[in-house]
């Protein structure tokens, strides 16, 4: 009974704690967000466009989920629809990202309170514990993409949720962690495509630790090697039959309504496509030593991880070469994707090295003895703050961190759309929602603007004056990716030298109204 009584206070206890440190994590990152967003007007253009597209699914008529688009991973933008729906009565929550900064915000809480909760399943003293995930939540980058809306911080908390069911599995070799780690998988696939080699890595990680973890022959009966290859079969379908499915149904979805499966992958507005504007990328050595650059800030607690194994004699096991694995995956295929000219090298797409080590400190922190502990959490904060300092650095550096300094809305945008609502409230006007998302959040009558979410966009973009438009808006093709907008598309020399069916109305930097003749 006593024993009873006292587990029934532990758990009170724990889900206070818990409770308490969401409710911390989130409110600071949420402050952050607003004033960040709404009062300095910051807002990053990959963070906007998730918001748009939850916009256009409630506001663009007819009102469909498909109006989220197929390029991007739709759940980011899935999540704000409840947030986007109170648009209505204050528009500055998708005019200003709002809806954003608050998923990003409660995945930052949910973050720290799993990576709590595995400390406590791992048994470490609770002031270790508190003092990680403090240093952890307030560095700079990680405390940034907490509150501006980007897709990162859900996918952080896909990857700290993996890792650390992972761990517990190692440890446990209880089967329902490799369930929660299917299941999360997929949500990672709806979060950021990146989920791709991550999956690999895990997958990779599994094999390993069925091979080589002594733990593991209570599993396999007799010990006999074709047991353990039946065991390691149906382990790997478990572990990917979720993801799986979900990469299908998101071709499937692709397919029935673009009529392109890949469309995702290959279409004018994809990764793929926008990545053809970007710079050559230069030798593999020139690669290496740029990615080094915006990797080596998120790598000191592996490094910890490096130094203290070594001390200890424990570099050289299996577990180690799982979180190598891990870690490497992403920055391979970043890697890759610099050599084949399909990414922008964004400072972001060199971050995942950090939630990864993050969450695999509890169980690297168990495996050490009681008297050796303290000397692991001194190396492990000395190197976390080396790591908040070098992202400071890596953030503060326009040149490393190109998309925080220079991809963000512009000022242009808020000043068409203020046009719009006061010299053409009542005018039909049409745009390719691609470089224009900013526009038309701020614009008040939503329901007279036709963008490339609507059903008929593509049949009002050849005849544009036949179903009453009155207005387009087309961006300037010589600014970066302009050129795939719909209009420029379609009429190529309209940017430059107008036609015969619209003339000039206004001019703003980067972008021209043109009125539609009759």
């Amino acid at each position: 009974m006593a024993k009873s009584y006292n587990k029934s206070i532990f758990l009170k206890l724990q889900t206070k704690s818990s409770l308490l440190l969401f409710l911390v994590v989130f409110i600071t990152e949420f402050i952050a967000g607003i004033y960040f967003s709404y009062f300095k007007g910051i807002l990053l253009n990959d963070a906007f466009s998730r918001t748009a597209n939850a916009f256009y699914v409630l506001y663009v008529k007819p009102i469909r989920l498909a109006s989220i688009g197929f390029v991007w991973n739709p759940l980011p933008s899935i999540l704000q629809l409840p947030f986007v729906a109170l648009s209505k009565i204050w528009r500055p929550i998708v005019s200003s990202g709002i809806s954003a900064v608050i998923i990003t915000s409660i995945s930052a809480g949910f973050s720290a309170v799993l990576l709590l909760k595995t400390f406590t399943k791992f048994n470490i003293q609770r002031k270790y514990s508190i003092c990680i995930i403090l240093l952890y939540i307030t560095n700079p980058f990680i405390f940034f993409y907490g509150m501006n809306g980007m897709s990162e911080e859900p996918f952080f908390l896909a990857i700290i949720y993996i890792v650390t069911n992972m761990t517990l599995w190692m440890k446990k070799g209880k089967p329902e962690y490799i369930v929660k780690i299917s299941f999360a998988l997929a949500v990672a696939f709806l979060c950021r495509y990146e989920a791709i080699p991550f999956s690999a890595a895990v997958g990779i990680g599994v094999l390993i630790n069925i091979f080589f973890n002594e733990k593991e022959k209570k599993f396999i009966p007799h010990n006999l090697k074709r047991e353990k290859y039946y065991y390691a079969e149906g382990t790997t379908i478990v572990l990917y039959a979720p993801i799986l499915y979900t990469i299908l149904i998101w071709i499937f979805l692709n397919w029935t309504i673009t009529g392109n499966p890949f469309y995702f992958l290959n279409s004018v507005y994809s990764n793929a496509t926008q990545s053809q504007f970007t710079k050559p990328a230069g030798s593999y050595l020139e690669i290496i030593l740029y990615i080094l650059k915006r990797a080596l800030p998120f790598l000191p607690p592996f490094f910890a991880i490096i130094i203290t194994r070594l001390t200890t004699k424990r570099l050289v096991k299996n577990d180690f070469f799982i979180l190598f694995v891990l870690i490497i995956s992403m920055i391979i295929f970043h890697f890759l994707m610099l050599i084949k000219g399909s990414s922008y090298g964004w400072l972001r797409f060199f971050s995942y090295s950090l939630p990864i080590c993050i969450a695999w400190i509890p169980y690297e922190l168990s495996e050490f003895k009681k008297t050796l502990q303290p000397l692991f959490f001194n190396i492990l904060c000395v190197f976390l703050i080396i790591s908040s300092i070098s992202t400071v650095i890596a953030l503060s550096s326009p040149v490393i961190a190109i998309e925080e300094h220079y991809v963000v809305v512009s000022e242009q945008c808020t000043q068409i759309s203020e046009y719009i609502n006061e010299e053409l409230p009542d005018d039909k006007v049409m745009m390719d929602s691609f470089l224009t998302s900013a526009i038309i959040l701020n614009i008040k009558n939503i329901d007279n603007i036709v963008v490339s979410s609507n059903l008929n966009f593509n049949k009002y973009l050849n005849y544009p004056a036949k179903y009453g438009i009155k207005y387009i808006i087309v961006p300037d093709p010589d600014n970066g990716i302009g050129v795939l907008d719909s209009f420029n598309k379609k009429y190529p020399s309209l940017y430059r030298q107008g036609t015969d069916w619209c003339t000039l109305k206004k001019e703003f930097e980067g972008y021209k109204i043109f009125q539609v003749i009759d």
